[in-house]
């Protein structure tokens, strides 16, 4: 892969910041899922939470700040179409494979392509900077949220699986919201996946 070698110094770098943005899925867990009905409720009720959700994390605000003016309004467009996803609640299942009886809820995630577009974007950015180095990467995050901030159509679709689980046995449920990569994976629209393809080739 061209690149590569430099893809394997900047890995890590982009990681971080992909892990500081998912903050914004991280804000919520759930609780009082009484029943199967009741479970899909509340994973509907905390999934639009955080399409509501305004709350950015200090690496993401230090990340839009090194960003020129243009920059900054891709990035905040980025972040307006990364909370845009949308959902269908597509059924759900009691499960008792495990110690803790749970609810299983289907979840149909539609969003942008963002990492379809993060992927053109590093290998576009790699063609013209062979040489870069860790610290200068502005220009690559310049061209990154230009792109994904120019995305009009909501072409990723996926479905994944939410748990609901009552460990303590008290009625007090909870959900693998925080936890869940394959949720955040979906909600970035594929990034995170295409982030770690990228870094099991080198």
């Amino acid at each position: 892969m061209t690149g590569g070698k430099k893809l394997s110094v900047n890995i890590n770098k982009i990681r971080a910041i992909a892990a500081a943005l998912s903050v914004l899925l991280c804000l919520v867990m759930l609780a009082g899922c009484n029943s199967m009905n009741e479970a899909e409720k509340k994973v509907s009720k905390e999934l639009k939470a955080l399409q509501e959700s305004d709350t950015a994390g200090s690496e993401v605000m230090a990340l839009r700040d090194s960003l020129s003016e243009e920059g900054r309004e891709n990035f905040d467009g980025f972040l307006k179409k990364l909370r845009g996803f949308d959902f269908e609640i597509t059924g759900s299942e009691e499960s008792d494979n495990d110690d803790d009886e749970s609810t299983v809820v289907s979840v149909r995630i539609k969003t942008y392509a963002f990492g379809r577009e993060y992927l053109a974007a590093w290998t576009e950015y790699l063609k013209d900077n062979p040489e870069t180095k860790p610290d200068e990467l502005t220009d690559f995050y310049e061209l990154l949220f230009r792109r994904l901030n120019s995305l009009d159509e909501k072409e990723y679709l996926k479905t994944i699986k939410i748990v609901c689980i009552d460990p303590l046995d008290n009625g007090e449920w909870i959900a693998n919201i925080k936890e869940n990569e394959e949720l955040q994976d979906a909600i970035f629209g594929g990034m995170m996946s295409e982030m770690e393809a990228l870094a099991a080739e080198q």
